[in-house]
């Protein structure tokens, strides 16, 4: 009988020790995951609203005519203080909204060159130019909601979305 007490001790220990460590792991996995959550929900925010102002700030200046008259725009050396400080965070976006962010920025960047490029003298086509600002504000005006949306995701969202619930499947 003793024998049998001992080894119910033993077992109820082990039982404590892994429903704990399950605990714990599950805990700390838990909390990574909203973590994560919380900073995609930043980084989309952040994105949307420099994606913005840069627009912002180009219809405010009316680069598009002023380039029509001749005018030249100077452009800090960091136009995109957001982008840089959290392009190796982009991968927190989903694969397609990654991969639109950095195919905008890109673009961005190379708009920015030409206005670089325009403002130390060289010759650059001031309509392609334009036509490349035009299209950039398409880029953006299709970005920024998408961005909004990503950012407005919580975490039953985002939960019920990728994961292939077997109710969710048949709507």
């Amino acid at each position: 009988m003793f024998l049998l007490a001992a080894d119910a001790t033993w077992l109820l220990s082990l039982l404590s020790t892994t429903i704990g460590a399950c605990a714990a792991i599950g805990g700390g996995a838990f909390a990574s995951w909203f973590t994560w959550q919380h900073e995609r929900q930043a980084l989309a925010s952040a994105f949307a609203g420099e994606v913005r102002g840069f627009l912002e700030v180009v219809d405010w200046r009316e680069a598009r005519e002023g380039l029509l008259q001749g005018k030249n725009f100077p452009i800090d050396d960091h136009p995109f203080p957001v982008f840089e400080a959290n392009v190796g965070k982009i991968g927190l976006l989903p694969k397609d909204l990654a991969g639109k962010v950095a195919g905008f920025y890109s673009y961005a960047r190379g708009i920015v060159q030409d206005f670089r490029a325009l403002s130390s003298g060289k010759p650059i086509d001031r309509e392609r130019l334009v036509k490349g600002l035009n299209d950039l504000k398409n880029k953006a005006d299709a970005l920024v909601p998408e961005l909004l949306e990503e950012a407005g995701r919580t975490w039953r969202d985002y939960l019920f979305r990728e994961l292939p619930f077997p109710s969710r499947q048949a709507s």
